[in-house]
């Protein structure tokens, strides 16, 4: 008996799978970026030189300079598959349900790929929205825990040795509400989601009129590669602060110093301290990690997509 998938199964297990390989593949460069966020809070004049010292003196001080770069991959791996899968699950399911309400009935066809086609920008970037807030409230407690773990060293006192430690130690100090801290500056951090598919997609189907493609074939790995590096970077750019904030909200720090680690206050003691440029503290570490993982993401997304 064979087993047919349907297009919103195709999306789920391709993102899924991107999901998985690229965070893997740059998980390191996501650790030192998490780092380095929180040193806006604790210590701003400390920089990329200092994080990596930190690194490798705990590498020495533990068990191995892998298992000090990869701390927190397991929680990662959840958080992002999860994260990812239910993204372009919810992005394909949110494409076609927007279009339904926006055009007339004799421009619906049951064929996804050529209603994506006669989508604008604005659609693109209501769709994305619907899956990115829908994602974002789900997977919220995933990403406080990964935080934890990833900002503090394997033998530090009080860190958690695992996910499930991680999550009862939560729970224990600061109850259920712990689980959605820092939700405020990650819905408002949606946007970048909601952004770049909106610039993605409408950069895709550019190309796609100006070569006369059809919709419905696969970008090339170039193609992919140069579209998804400038979304990424105009996306990220735009909406960076919003990470930062979220990064320093779900902190060791936040549970300890309630007062200081509101969000009002949050954004007035980085600003303070250095201004504007504060809120963008491991911007250029975040964009070597997101540009290259998103990329692999999507190559692996468009070119298994096509497969399945």
């Amino acid at each position: 008996m064979s087993l047919e998938l349907t297009g919103l199964h195709k999306e789920v297990i391709s993102g899924l799978t991107a999901g998985t390989v690229t965070t893997v593949v740059t998980h390191p460069l996501d650790l030192i970026k998490v780092r380095l966020q929180l040193l806006a809070m604790t210590k701003p004049s400390e920089g990329y030189r200092e994080v990596l010292k930190y690194i490798a003196q705990d590498s020495r001080n533990s068990s191995g300079f892998l298992r000090e770069a990869y701390r927190g991959l397991g929680v990662n791996l959840i958080g992002n598959s999860i994260a990812w899968g239910l993204y372009f699950g919810l992005y394909r399911y949110s494409k076609d349900i927007v279009f339904r309400l926006w055009a007339d009935e004799s421009l619906y066809s049951t064929n996804s790929f050529q209603n994506d086609k006669q989508m604008g920008a604005l659609l693109y970037m209501t769709s994305a929205g619907i899956s990115g807030l829908t994602t974002t409230i789900l997977t919220n407690p995933i990403w406080v825990v990964k935080t934890r773990i990833m900002s503090t060293s394997v033998g530090a006192r009080g860190s958690y040795r695992s996910t499930w430690d991680g999550i009862k130690k939560l729970y224990k100090s600061d109850g259920v509400k712990g689980f959605w801290k820092g939700m405020i500056p990650s819905l408002f951090g949606v946007t970048q989601g909601a952004l770049y598919f909106a610039v993605y997609d409408s950069l895709k189907h550019q190309y796609f009129a100006a070569k006369h493609i059809d919709a419905e074939q696969k970008l090339g790995n170039l193609e992919t590669i140069t579209i998804t590096s400038l979304s990424k970077m105009i996306s990220v750019t735009a909406v960076y602060p919003f990470q930062l904030l979220k990064a320093n909200l779900q902190s060791f720090e936040a549970s300890v110093d309630h007062n200081s680690y509101r969000l009002w206050s949050v954004i007035h003691s980085i600003y303070s301290k250095e201004g504007v440029k504060g809120l963008y503290k491991g911007l250029s570490a975040n964009l070597l990690r997101a540009i290259p993982s998103t990329c692999i993401t999507f190559c692996i997304y468009e070119n298994l997509r096509h497969s399945l």
